[in-house]
């Protein structure tokens, strides 16, 4: 019975995400990284490699779509809590700066990428790429920055509502509406859809974002200070929320777009806030885990096979690493700002993850990428979210706990715990 399957994967993937987020955590790294790797570790990565016939029926095929589906439904909801979350204040004050850090930290790597794609066309390309099409598609790869892991890591530095965070989430935002739109012309030439088809979709992208924020933004805030039923609230910004992925879906780009700005515009008011911190408690824990299990079943790290094909992926590493953190750190130094603070947006910048994985699946299943490829590119959104936190701490910026316990050591009664933050809330 399909049912009864999905509920013991349930049980199987939330015991092993929990065992890898807590090593991960021990050794210094971010819960997501841990929720990518026991994707990989459930997947033929590992357990297909060691047990073929026990991944098998564990996770069936026929129960991969289901699996899909409630993990894309917590990726929806963590968007919308993460949008409704953000100080608006600072990302509009800081939206100058954020374009200009935006458009030389997605330049630089996307010219690398599509520099690099020419070369791995011919052996690397999926079945139904085309020269264009996968040029794109891999300076999108290169050029990204996940922007729920980006927000995971600045709560577990303290770092959310700090100049530095303020400049890097709103730098984030950005180019991920514009890879967006860059992904949706990729879309189109795969469908054949033409160029027509493709700018459609950026300009409705764009009407949809001002619509949400100079039309039903100011009718939500009427709406609220006449609702006082905290049923009615919830159940109206719910409705909200999933009538915005939808429409995004319409248009031609991912859901989770949709959902980030129904977050974005929403009220703060008490009613939300509870309701905010109820999904998270329940997503975090239980749906949102499933997107990045899911691609860890996708990934084959056995399709990488013979040194020249590591190579490769050690090359693409490198590249990603260098095309972020250089072309995030130099526009901020150019803005003014101290080295140290470049380095560390750069460093942010680089953070890839969970918008990297929803790309790298999108090119699988247009089959623009070939799953040894797909494989190179999920190792390498690893390495780099892996490497943001340690980098950032050599920077001098430690985790919050980390600098809590200090000030707790030289006075116990200067910390003060603040609503809305901490792992609880956006792990």
């Amino acid at each position: 019975m399909l049912t009864g399957q999905i509920f013991l994967q349930l049980v199987i993937i939330l015991l092993v995400v929990q065992a890898f987020g807590y090593l991960c955590q021990r050794l210094g790294q971010q819960w997501v990284v841990g929720e990518i790797l026991a994707g990989l570790a459930l997947g033929p990565s590992l357990l297909g490699l060691l047990f073929p016939a026990l991944q098998a029926q564990l996770f069936a095929a026929n129960t991969l779509p289901t699996l899909q589906t409630l993990g894309d439904i917590g990726l929806v909801l963590y968007m919308f809590s993460l949008g409704a979350q953000l100080d608006i204040s600072l990302l509009v004050h800081q939206s100058r700066k954020a374009l200009f850090v935006s458009g030389a930290g997605m330049l630089f790597p996307l010219l690398l990428g599509a520099g690099l794609a020419p070369f791995l066309y011919t052996s690397l390309a999926g079945a139904n790429a085309t020269p264009i099409a996968f040029i794109l598609l891999m300076g999108i790869v290169m050029s990204i920055t996940a922007f729920p892991v980006l927000a995971r890591l600045l709560v577990d530095k303290g770092m959310l509502d700090t100049k530095i965070g303020s400049i890097a989430i709103a730098s984030a935002s950005i180019g991920d509406v514009v890879a967006w739109c860059l992904l949706a012309i990729v879309a189109s030439i795969i469908t054949s859809k033409g160029i027509f088809a493709s700018l459609l979709t950026v300009v409705e992208t764009i009407a949809f974002t001002l619509t949400m924020g100079l039309a039903v933004r100011p009718l939500l805030k009427y709406v609220a200070r006449k609702i006082q039923s905290q049923q009615t609230f919830i159940a109206f910004s719910i409705l909200l929320l999933l009538v915005s992925a939808y429409i995004s879906n319409v248009i031609g780009i991912h859901p989770v777009f949709g959902a980030f700005i129904a977050g974005i515009i929403l009220p703060r008011n008490v009613f939300f806030t509870n309701h905010v911190r109820h999904i998270d408690q329940l997503n975090s824990f239980l749906f949102l885990p499933l997107f990045f299990v899911f691609s860890g079943l996708r990934t084959q790290v056995a399709q990488i096979q013979g040194l020249d094909l590591w190579l490769v992926c050690l090359l693409i590493i490198v590249i990603a690493c260098v095309g972020k953190i250089c072309g995030g750190t130099l526009a901020v130094r150019l803005s003014g700002d101290t080295w140290r603070e470049a380095l560390a947006v750069g460093v942010l910048m680089n953070t890839r993850g969970l918008v990297e994985l929803i790309v790298l699946n999108l090119g699988l299943e247009l089959k623009v990428l070939s799953p040894a490829l797909f494989s190179m590119l999920v190792l390498m959104a690893i390495t780099t979210t892996m490497l943001s936190s340690p980098l950032l701490t050599m920077l001098g910026y430690k985790n919050k706990t980390q600098r809590q316990s200090l000030k707790t050591a030289e006075d116990p009664a200067s910390v003060v715990e603040t609503p809305l933050t901490g792992k609880e809330q956006l792990s």
